[in-house]
């Protein structure tokens, strides 16, 4: 059962990956590109250092730095023993451009009409990410009101630090109880949310409980859906 009182929302904020794009089809994509590279070059590099960049990002959410958009790079270059100039490299190429070409294939059923929905009914839509967002957002097809991910100047802070949000939320001109937030994770998006009281919904194959949903067609969205048919 949905709990969002819609009457009251004014300011959507969306997670990216995982949350407008079904990531595990991508994720399997990438794979099969990685594993031909890898027989093409004969060599794992470029796979061990992308995994390593992941499991460092993933320590930085819950050890969080001064300094992550340049300790990321740092540690991953310390433990696989490359530059820290490889590591930029590879991270761009497989982790920001490469995935381009494959985003409108996994495109999140319902969500055009969910942009449409807010738009028509005078919502403003913010996109939050741990990642830069604005080419993926592109790829998409979707425009927001307001983009910000945790290395812009001013946030400095992974998911589940509250930085960004509070920073998009100022750029709003909204409240936290006038803002809901939408991700994929528990751990990261609705925590990040609930650290300064704002509601949110959590995208899941499996959804379980009221505050989590599986497609942006689902009853959790219908009365937004309903209200724009008769703007």
């Amino acid at each position: 059962m949905n709990d969002v009182v819609w009457s009251k929302v004014r300011l959507v904020v969306f997670d990216l990956d995982g949350t407008l794009y079904d990531q595990p089809p991508l994720r399997r994509a990438m794979a099969i590109e990685l594993a031909r590279h890898s027989l093409r070059r004969r060599s794992l590099r470029t796979a061990e250092t992308l995994r390593a960049f992941r499991q460092i990002r993933e320590l930085l959410g819950k050890v969080q730095g001064d300094d992550f958009p340049n300790e990321q790079f740092r540690l991953t270059s310390r433990r696989c023993g490359c530059s820290e100039g490889e590591v930029r490299a590879l991270v761009e190429e497989w982790i920001e451009r490469r995935p381009l070409a494959h985003l409108p294939r996994y495109k999140a059923q319902g969500i055009d009409a969910l942009f449409a929905a807010l738009r028509a009914t005078g919502r403003r839509i913010a996109i939050w990410s741990d990642y830069p967002v604005h080419a993926k957002l592109a790829a998409l097809g979707l425009q927001a009101d307001h983009v910000l991910w945790s290395g812009d100047r001013g946030v400095g802070r992974l998911k589940p630090d509250p930085a960004g949000l509070l920073a998009l939320l100022e750029a709003a001109g909204a409240t936290p109880e006038e803002t809901l937030v939408i991700g994929d994770r528990k751990d990261r998006d609705a925590a990040a949310a609930a650290a300064i009281g704002v509601r949110a919904l959590i995208r899941s194959p499996r959804p379980q409980g009221h505050a989590m949903f599986r497609r942006f067609d689902d009853p959790a969205f219908a009365p937004v859906l309903a209200e724009a048919r008769h703007v």
